[in-house]
């Protein structure tokens, strides 16, 4: 009977069970077990008198999980996103005084683009298939990215100075002022290996912490030292012995220790010492004078006259394994808000052109975080300046609304059927300052919000009115 559907009886039966279980069927020949079978396969709803329902437990979760947006990402209302907007200007301005410009990249990346330059963060990779089989991933960073574009655009003249104000994504366990979905404001230079490159950017991120109301420090190292005191204290490993000292802030010294030992670096007790050093001369007394440290006092000479802040800090190695030269970190009060370094081999490995490049990235989370709480900031308000209510008014309130916006004043209209008082409500609770007034009579009536003074003017006046009181 059941070849009559086109399926073996061997199949019928296997799904038995589960069809039971399902509460699809409580008996029955093979013949409608193997029709509602069928039907099952050709995915249609009806399968049964008695059709499978989530618990109502099960159907709250699911409306609690689609209602909030997934784990260490978040939605941004209106007024958090103006006072973002804010700050983002802010910072957007000042890599603009310094002659960078604006370049965007896909929100998404080719996996095998991604892997290998992380170190251990590379386990923080969204990655996952797509149905042609391909593997993608987030964004880890906006440097990478711009590896890639600076190698499949040969033409770019050099230096090439860009910005980038975008979202990265990481895995990460999410936590205060952590998040899994985060901007971050890059500038990079590409193509110079002056160390004025460094300074131009370790400066230029410098001021626009400063522009922010920041008071901060930059902590300088040079990757280029580290390998050459490495090799001089006998560590064979010198990127596992860096990543072990990267989290010095975190762990501590003794942590550090227990680290070190963790990745079987031989040389504990020198490595720990050398955590010790505070000045670049008492480097250069213990090892010698190298490429590294060369490098530093010609770039200290140019930030003295940018005048930035900084100081050597020889635990300042930083994670990621494509630096190769200068790092730098920014500190505040508040801990470390910018970070980032030369990495002169990454864009080469792609193009196969020896191209150096320099780069530092501001944390937006971390700035924004801080300057909320520490009252830095507040809503500069809604974008709407004037609303136009009406009482049966409507063809005459758009046309003032139009002539206000032709004046570039953001302007609101009623678009709900409801009473002047709801309207003036509505307007007060949105904080907007002027209201004009659109009835029957010829002049309209302009309330100023904040004061609660009313005037009647000409429609053709009402521009005006506005811009003065608004001035």
């Amino acid at each position: 009977m059941c070849e009559k559907f086109s399926l073996p009886e061997s199949t019928v039966r296997w799904n038995h069970a589960r069809l039971r279980e399902l509460g699809l069927v409580s008996g029955g020949s093979l013949t409608d077990l193997g029709k509602l079978v069928v039907r099952l396969l050709d995915g249609r709803r009806d399968v049964g008198r008695r059709p499978y329902s989530k618990s109502k437990k099960e159907v709250k979760g699911m409306k609690s999980m689609k209602l909030r947006p997934p784990k260490g990402m978040r939605d941004f209302l209106p007024e958090e996103k103006r006072i973002r907007e804010e700050v983002v200007k802010k910072i957007k301005r000042v890599f603009e005084l310094y002659g960078f410009e604006p370049a965007e990249t896909p929100a998404l990346e080719y996996a095998e683009f991604l892997e290998g330059k992380y170190g251990e963060e590379e386990k923080l990779i969204y990655k996952f298939q797509d149905r042609g089989g391909r593997w993608l991933a987030l964004r880890y960073d906006l440097t990478a990215p711009l590896a890639r574009v600076v190698a499949s655009n040969p033409q770019l003249p050099l230096p090439f100075k860009r910005y980038a104000i975008d979202k990265v994504w990481r895995y990460d366990n999410p936590q205060r002022g952590r998040y899994r979905e985060f901007y971050q404001c890059d500038v990079d230079i590409v193509g110079s290996r002056s160390m004025m490159a460094d300074a131009e950017v370790v400066a230029c991120a410098f001021r626009a912490l400063k522009e922010l109301g920041f008071e901060s420090v930059v902590r300088i190292n040079n990757r280029k030292l580290m390998n050459y005191i490495m090799e001089k204290i006998g560590v064979e490993r010198p990127l596992e012995a860096f990543r072990a000292m990267d989290k010095l802030d975190k762990i501590g010294k003794k942590g550090v220790e227990g680290e070190l030992k963790k990745r079987g670096i031989k040389k504990v007790r020198e490595v720990i010492e050398l955590l010790e050093v505070r000045d670049l001369k008492e480097v250069e007394r213990k090892f010698g004078e190298s490429e590294g440290s060369k490098e530093l006092r010609e770039l200290f000479d140019y930030l003295d006259e940018c005048g930035v802040k900084y100081v050597f800090d020889i635990s300042l190695v930083r994670g990621l394994d494509y630096y190769t030269g200068p790092v730098f970190e920014i500190s505040s009060e508040f801990g470390s808000i910018a970070g980032g370094g030369r990495y002169d081999g990454l864009i080469g490995a792609f193009s196969g052109r020896d191209i150096p490049a320099t780069g530092i990235s501001l944390g937006l989370e971390r700035i924004i975080e801080v300057m909320k709480k520490e009252g830095m900031i507040k809503d500069p308000g809604v974008k709407a300046k004037v609303f136009v209510a009406e009482v049966n008014q409507k063809e005459r309130a758009l046309r003032i609304a139009e002539k206000l916006r032709d004046e570039g004043i953001n302007t609101e209209v009623n678009l709900m059927e409801r009473s002047l008082g709801k309207q003036l409500e509505y307007a007060d609770k949105r904080g907007i300052r002027c209201v004009v007034i659109v009835g029957k009579r010829e002049k309209v009536t302009v309330k100023d919000m904040e004061s609660g003074k009313e005037e009647e003017v000409a429609e053709e006046k009402v521009t005006f009115k506005i811009k003065e009181l608004l001035r």
